[in-house]
């Protein structure tokens, strides 16, 4: 649980809006409960329909004012987390979470571009021919279909990512 009582000056602005436009906000207290074992490294701001756009743009843009690098993801249980458990949020998202949220030196898209997505899909079919009920060993679409159109990551210049 965190109490910030500080007053932080954000500037909002919207993509509907110019800069000239923007209005500077001033944040008075932030309350957070709840944040989980770890600190709040990058900001758990989640999109919902009960939320205006204004209100998630100017959390987006407070969190940036305090140095952190927020993520956006679909309103779940273990948020950002769990969307890569089963692969619900976008890859550059869950990249970044797992660099700066969990601390890793590149993401699991990234990891898997570097190690070469052939060699990944080898393990995996490997795990599942031992295991096969193991849901976390089941094929999976997006990298066989990669495999077969010959994106193998970094090696051949495309795997989840483009390499120049």
């Amino acid at each position: 649980m965190a109490f910030i009582t500080r007053q932080f000056g954000c500037l909002v602005s919207s993509s509907s809006t110019t800069s000239a436009s923007a209005k500077k906000i001033i944040v008075k207290h932030v309350i957070v409960i709840g944040s989980g074992l770890r600190n709040w490294s990058h900001s758990r701001v989640i999109k919902t329909p009960m939320r205006s756009q204004r209100t998630f743009e100017s959390l987006v843009d407070f969190s940036k004012t305090l140095g952190k690098h927020p993520v956006s993801c679909k309103e779940t249980l273990g948020f950002i987390v769990n969307c890569l458990l089963v692969g619900d949020a976008s890859k550059g998202y869950v990249d970044t979470a797992m660099k700066l949220g969990a601390g890793y030196p590149m993401g699991s898209f990234e990891l898997v571009d570097c190690v070469g997505l052939d060699t990944t899909k080898v393990i995996l079919d490997g795990w599942y021919g031992m295991d096969a009920k193991d849901p976390l060993f089941q094929p999976r679409a997006t990298l066989n279909k990669l495999v077969a159109e010959k994106k193998l990551g970094k090696k051949t210049g495309e795997g989840y990512y483009k390499y120049k």
